[in-house]
Formats: C-alpha cells, sequence, structure tokens
C-alpha cells in the first residue's frame, strides 16, 4: 500500500502540474474550450451554462492554477487532508466533462493538455477514470500522508508557486502564447500542412479548415499568394476598439509594401459598422471564428504571411513598427 501510494503521488502531482503548465501557457484556449462546453450545457442540460460564458477566462486561469498548485502540493505532501478532496472534487469535474464529450460526441477535444497532446474523448475519458482510481488511493491514505516538517518553507514554495501562475497567465492573456502548440504557429507552411503527411491519403492533415472568402469569390490562393498582413478580427463586437488607431498607424506606413486585409467571422453588416467606427480603410474577407481563434489568440491580432508560410504574429499589445515589421522578410 506504501508503494502504491508514493507511486499515486508522483503520477498525479506530475501530471497535474503538466498539465497545469501547458494550460497557464495559453489560458484563451482553455477560456474557448471553456465556452464551447458552456453553449452545449446551456442546450442540453440547463440554458444557465450560457451566463458563465464571460466567467470562462476567469476559470481557465483558476482551474489551470488550481491544476499546478494541487499538484506541487501532492508532491510535497502539504495538508493532504485538504489537498486530497480538492483534487477529488476537480478529478470528478474533469470526469464528467470527458465522459459527456465521449459519450453524446460533444465537444470532441477536451482540451485537457490544450494543443501540446491531442486526445480523443474516449483517451481523455480513461486518463481520468485513471487518475480517479489514483487520487482514490491518496484520499483513502490522506492521514499517513501527513508531513509536517518544513510547512512553513512548503507553504511559502507554494505562495510562489501561486504568484508565478498568475504572472504567467496575465503575460500570456496580454501578449500571446509563450509556446505555440498549434497548427498555425510561426514558420508553418499553410499549403504543406494542408496536404497529408507524407503524401498518405489515410492520414489526416495538420490543416483541414483553412479557407478565406469575400461576398463574390473564394479568396483562399489569394491569401497564400504574395506578401500578406492579416488583420484578425475574430469578432467586431468583441474587438478592442482601442487598439485600432496603431493598427491603422501600421498600415499607413507600410504603403504598398505589404497587402493588409482584415479577416473576420462577423457578418458583413457588423464588420461595416466596425469598419467605419474605427476606420480601417483595408478590404476584407470571411472565414470560420474557430479558425481565427486558433491562428491568433487576439482580437485583432496580426498574422503575416508570405507565400502561405506565417512568419510573425502580435497580440494587438504588441503592433510593431513598420520597420519591425519588414526586417521579418526574408
Amino acid at each position: 500500500m506504501k508503494l502504491l501510494t508514493s507511486i499515486s503521488r508522483y503520477l498525479v502531482g506530475g501530471l497535474f502540474i503538466f498539465s497545469g503548465l501547458i494550460k497557464i501557457n495559453d489560458p484563451v484556449g482553455t477560456q474557448i474550450k471553456l465556452e464551447e462546453y458552456f453553449t452545449v450545457f446551456s442546450v442540453d442540460i440547463a440554458p444557465f451554462f450560457d451566463a458563465l460564458k464571460p466567467a470562462a477566462l476567469f476559470l481557465s486561469v483558476l482551474l489551470s492554477t488550481l491544476e499546478i498548485v494541487l499538484g506541487l502540493a501532492v508532491l510535497l505532501r502539504y495538508k493532504p487532508q485538504i489537498v486530497t478532496k480538492l483534487l477529488l472534487a476537480m478529478i470528478v469535474f474533469f470526469t464528467f466533462l470527458t465522459f459527456y464529450s465521449a459519450y453524446f460526441n460533444k465537444v470532441t477535444d477536451c482540451g485537457c493538455f490544450g494543443d501540446a497532446i491531442k486526445l480523443t474523448p474516449w483517451e481523455s475519458f480513461t486518463k481520468d477514470i485513471i487518475l480517479l482510481v489514483l487520487i482514490l488511493v491518496l484520499f483513502i491514505n490522506r492521514k499517513r500522508e501527513e508531513l509536517t516538517a518544513g510547512i512553513k518553507t512548503k507553504s511559502i514554495a507554494l505562495a510562489g508557486t501561486l504568484v508565478f501562475c498568475l504572472v504567467i497567465s496575465f503575460l500570456a492573456i496580454a501578449h500571446l502564447p509563450f509556446i505555440d502548440f498549434r497548427a498555425y504557429k510561426e514558420g508553418t507552411h499553410i499549403p504543406t500542412e494542408m496536404l497529408p503527411p507524407g503524401n498518405d491519403p489515410n492520414e489526416v492533415p495538420k490543416i483541414t479548415n483553412f479557407a478565406m472568402w469575400s461576398d463574390t469569390a473564394d479568396e483562399t490562393q489569394n491569401i497564400l499568394t504574395g506578401r500578406k498582413l492579416l488583420v484578425v478580427i475574430h469578432e467586431a463586437n468583441k474587438t478592442d476598439a482601442d487598439s485600432y488607431l496603431d493598427l491603422n498607424s501600421l498600415i499607413s506606413a507600410l504603403g504598398n509594401q505589404v497587402e493588409a486585409i482584415a479577416v473576420t467571422a462577423s457578418s458583413g453588416e457588423q464588420f461595416e459598422e466596425l469598419r467605419h467606427s474605427v476606420q480601417l480603410a483595408i478590404p476584407y474577407v470571411y472565414s470560420d471564428a474557430t479558425l481565427l481563434k486558433t491562428m491568433v489568440r487576439s482580437n485583432p491580432g496580426l498574422v503575416l504571411i508570405e507565400n502561405g508560410t506565417i512568419l510573425k504574429k502580435w497580440h494587438y499589445n504588441d503592433i510593431p513598427s513598420a520597420s519591425d515589421l519588414m526586417s521579418n522578410f526574408r
């Protein structure tokens, strides 16, 4: 039993820390995933879940931070009577989400490890069942796991970890994820990633949904040709209006060196209203909201492309000068 408890402690602690670190690297990604769950639950279970959407980013940071802090607390054997109860509550919550995804085929990517490791719904559910068993082992043996030595040092370490997680989360929200695990990371040649790996038709390409269009034509090939600065606007009614002053200055300074095109998932009517209010005098095309949110975690966000290769991405808080932007071309 002692060996089983030790194995459980290291596995649970390690997995929770790893999962949390992946998530605090990209809190907006977890926010998007939670919003998907709330949308499904509001239809399938109760309408009040829709009211939780505005709190999705807060919950993203809270859950991710808790994973890391509780994972470290388990490894340090810090107050196991409290920690194991919290872990049990979290894993029951996660197991419910993954079971719902798997059984009802809803939200088919649970986001357990963000975009770093993709699991099928049933794989995610199996992982959570294993974790549930391991946490139950820790819960049953929680009194034996108590280790009071160095409690002050452990408390300081956990408090420092909490602050670290909050700082990293804030920076990732205010800018962009530190590590980009998505299909549209910098250096990606989009046309190549739209093909099956090794040209094997049985393999699924990394990029399957890249498409952009105007009111009159398919603009996908045009976007993938030449030098383009994509001004990505997920939702016109939720974009940061204050950032367009600097954005318009950049576009003006670039002149004809780079073609600036706005890309949005909003309707033409909504986008025209925004375009006139912020004086965004560039052409625009439409695309899928999921694609745009995957491409850049910023609204608006900038994506610099040359002949289909993503050279650089910027958050609206980090809009570059024209010279800095041009320095990215080969």
